[in-house]
């Protein structure tokens, strides 16, 4: 018994390793990344910063030549920087930074004094979609502290009233660009009113993307709840981002664990069998 125990004790530890706080954003908002220690107490002798992470997708390979032969081949070398913050000696230092971040990213120094070392990004895109590290040393102490960002993959822009044909109507605009957008809206019921809308192009680039102009016309009610939704109906212009896929082999003590686990199972099993039988 003391393998079934030992093996559910090793469940526990793989999931608390694996868990990290998620936080779900529509594209083209402003989010803030959280982030706090104890320890902060203003930027006297502090230096922290942010990092992000690609999300790592892991998938089980029985054969150890397939494992291998993946390290072999695989590129390693990242062309851009993880640095997305940095602050040291009481000022930002942002030489480093990635290009992707440059003018998008800030810390409140105000904040800073109570233990806050939250990170606001701006107009946030697909591509950010990652696991971002806050890190902060002081001479009182040092922490970590990890949080996922997802990126749904529809936009909702702010739903405005207004007034054509002296009729109440409701509009919206996208933020994004898309090839084919698909404009849904729905009432607080979530009851779909998308037949009773019109969508006009708004701005159109050379590459055949454009964005849109939506408007609701049910009859509307200013004291309803609407909601404006937008995302890409072409598959193959989906949003893009960047997960890396690597191969996990099972170790050869999970690989005894489990083999422990399910003959644990089994006898158990076969144990309680009478109980249940009938005749």
């Amino acid at each position: 018994m003391s393998s079934f125990f030992m093996f559910a004790n090793l469940l526990i530890l793989l999931h608390g390793a694996a868990s990290v706080e998620e936080l779900r954003a529509a594209p083209f908002t402003d989010v803030t990344l959280s982030c706090h220690f104890s320890f902060v107490e203003g930027t006297e002798n502090l230096e922290f910063s942010w990092e992000r992470e690609d999300i790592r997708e892991e998938y089980l390979v029985d054969n150890d030549d397939d494992y291998y032969r993946f390290f072999r081949y695989y590129d390693f070398f990242e062309v851009f920087t993880k640095l997305v913050y940095y602050f040291r000696d009481n000022t930002e230092q942002l030489e480093d930074q990635n290009s992707l971040y440059e003018g998008r990213v800030s810390v409140d120094r105000d904040e800073i004094s109570e233990g806050t070392l939250s990170l606001l990004l701006r107009n946030v895109d697909f591509l950010d979609e990652a696991i971002y590290k806050c890190s902060a040393i002081t001479p009182d102490g040092r922490g970590e502290s990890t949080i996922k960002l997802i990126v749904e993959d529809f936009e909702m822009p702010k739903v405005q009233f207004d007034q054509m044909d002296d009729e109440d109507v409701a509009t919206c605009i996208s933020k994004g660009w898309y090839f084919t957008p698909n404009v849904t809206w729905m009432d607080r019921k979530e009851r779909d009113l998308s037949n009773h809308s019109t969508v006009e192009v708004l701005e159109e680039k050379m590459n055949g993307l454009f964005r849109v102009f939506s408007v609701l016309k049910y009859p509307v009610k200013l004291n309803e709840i609407y909601v404006c939704r937008i995302a890409e109906a072409d598959e193959n212009h989906r949003p893009f981002r960047v997960v890396r896929k690597f191969p996990k082999k099972i170790s050869w003590i999970l690989r005894l664990l489990l083999r422990d686990f399910n003959d644990i199972c089994s006898r158990t099993f076969m144990q309680w069998k009478p109980a249940f039988s009938y005749g």
